[in-house]
């Protein structure tokens, strides 16, 4: 049977995890898609399309226990005021010297995605995507499986590393999610910079598999 994923780019147009990342879900039967950079909007995140996994390879911060995603669409103090009042989405920058980007927040990809990630593997690669529960829990109860993320800082070399062995692990080897995290440690080891380890949310999801 074919399996459908989406990779949710909004860092970088041109990269290596991106060849390799379609390579390796090509090879194990999934029709993918790989939405990158200005087309991670937030209104393409207001109605996610339903695929049996999710690759998040954005920038996201944890402030004050809520996590937020970066998407790939510049800040405009103009545009979705009831979205900006209602705090469903902010600005935010990934750097002092960067340019502020829209981000969205748990609750509103739970408004705008209701039911829409029944039975859904979510691989978040950003920064602090479990430092709380709140985006993991989002996804969970809008029907998705079990959602991986770094629990603190993350350096992109290493999380490009670390989620492609990841992907290798559930999907080529089909290996439970307990097994593929330290199948990820293995094989990508730690990240030079910091010190983040890979969760999983629920806690007792780590027997499954996505196949």
């Amino acid at each position: 049977m074919s399996r459908s994923a989406i990779v949710i780019d909004s860092i970088s147009v041109d990269s290596e995890f991106r060849t390799m990342s379609m390579t390796l879900l090509s090879e194990n039967g999934y029709q993918t898609i790989y939405i990158y950079g200005e087309e991670v909007t937030v209104e393409f995140f207001k109605n996610l399309p339903k695929k049996d996994l999710y690759i998040l390879r954005v920038h996201s911060t944890c402030i004050n226990n809520r996590t937020w995603i970066f998407t790939g669409e510049q800040y405009s103090p103009e545009k979705y005021p009831i979205l900006q009042l209602t705090d469903l989405i902010h600005r935010a920058r990934t750097s002092i010297n960067s340019s502020h980007y829209f981000c969205v927040s748990p609750e509103f990809i739970q408004q705008y995605n209701k039911d829409g990630f029944k039975d859904a593997t979510i691989l978040m690669m950003g920064c602090e995507g479990l430092s709380a529960e709140d985006l993991a829990h989002a996804f969970y109860d809008e029907g998705a499986s079990v959602y991986i993320s770094w629990d603190g800082y993350i350096s992109l070399e290493h999380t490009d590393q670390a989620f492609l062995a990841l992907i290798e692990a559930l999907c080529s080897h089909n290996l439970t999610v307990s097994d593929s995290l330290t199948y990820v440690l293995y094989h990508a080891g730690s990240d030079a910079i910091y010190s983040s380890s890979l969760k999983y949310y629920p806690p007792d999801a780590g027997y499954r598999k996505v196949s």
